[in-house]
């Protein structure tokens, strides 16, 4: 059952989805907007400031950092925003980023990677591999923890995250202290029971999220696991992850069948599954007092969960 809050905004903010195809620069000042219009006021953290990182798709990688009134060094959280590859911004997220940095007690570098169909795949990635360099190089300047660096996102931002963690595997390079993958989308194939299930009338569309996969990935390459972890032969050894997933979601059951990977190879993982929500949730905390909740409930997931690898 949705939420009734939820109910109320896919009557009236969602009531019409894009047209398809959909046209690029509307989808993008609807990302923008809809923050504005449902996060509610922006929360105070302790210090705000932009960042240019060296490297990745276009030669510097646009960042922000936010800082909250904790004593260091904290943890850090690298996010990639969600948006389909094709939307979102460092100011469509900014809402989020300021509650995940308080509710954490987390420094958040937020990464403004390129985005498709002017960048396609693995560009994003690539940005935000270039990030996670950084963030590891400049752990102590920023006063972050070394040994407490987490990799994250929402939506196609968790699809960065989980697959820059397959990539460092592959490269041989350290993992994450934890993965923080919320409503990830992991699999190219877009075909699970979920899709059809919530297909249409609850936000993101099965065919907007086709339609997506298709502007990061025109060649449609399946089989590729920094594109599509899922389908990645081995995950053992990867980082334990946080998943959560919303309960009228497309991507639902594959995020459900990430975390089921994982821990079927002895990854740890908490699951959290956010009842009466749909995709994009975490960005109406203003409008959905129910999403607050959710938002506390991922946080200390991971909080446990980077409490639990510290311990001998």
């Amino acid at each position: 059952m949705l939420d009734p809050d939820i109910s109320r905004l896919l009557a009236t903010v969602f009531a019409k989805p894009p047209a398809m195809p959909p046209d690029v620069a509307a989808l993008r000042s609807a990302a923008e907007s809809a923050p504005k219009l449902l996060g509610g006021e922006p929360e105070p953290v302790d210090d705000v400031r932009d960042a240019s990182i060296a490297g990745g798709a276009r030669g510097v990688v646009p960042a922000r950092i936010y800082r909250p009134a904790a004593k260091a060094p904290l943890p850090a959280l690298l996010f990639a925003h969600g948006g389909g590859w094709v939307t979102g911004s460092l100011e469509s997220h900014d809402r989020v980023c300021r509650q995940l940095a308080n509710r954490l007690g987390a420094i958040v570098v937020a990464v403004d990677y390129a985005c498709a169909p002017e960048h396609r795949y693995p560009a994003a990635l690539d940005d935000v591999h270039a990030a996670w360099d950084w963030l590891q190089r400049e752990a102590a300047t920023l006063g972050a923890d070394a040994s407490r660096l987490v990799v994250g996102g929402d939506s196609s931002g968790g699809n960065l995250a989980a697959a820059l963690a397959l990539r460092l595997r592959r490269h041989g390079s350290p993992q994450p202290a934890a993965q923080f993958l919320l409503y990830p989308t992991v699999d190219r194939r877009a075909q699970s029971a979920s899709y059809d299930r919530f297909a249409e009338g609850h936000n993101l569309t099965a065919a907007m999220m086709r339609w997506y996969w298709q502007a990061y990935d025109p060649d449609g390459q399946a089989d590729d696991p920094e594109l599509s972890p899922l389908a990645a032969g081995d995950v053992a050894g990867l980082a334990p992850a946080v998943v959560a997933v919303a309960a009228a979601d497309v991507l639902r059951d594959e995020g459900l069948a990430y975390a089921g990977r994982l821990r079927e190879r002895g990854v740890p993982v908490r699951l959290v599954a956010c009842d009466g929500m749909i995709h994009g949730f975490l960005r109406w905390t203003g409008a959905v007092p129910a999403a607050r909740a959710h938002v506390e409930a991922i946080c200390a997931a991971l909080r446990d969960l980077l409490d639990a690898s510290s311990r001998p």
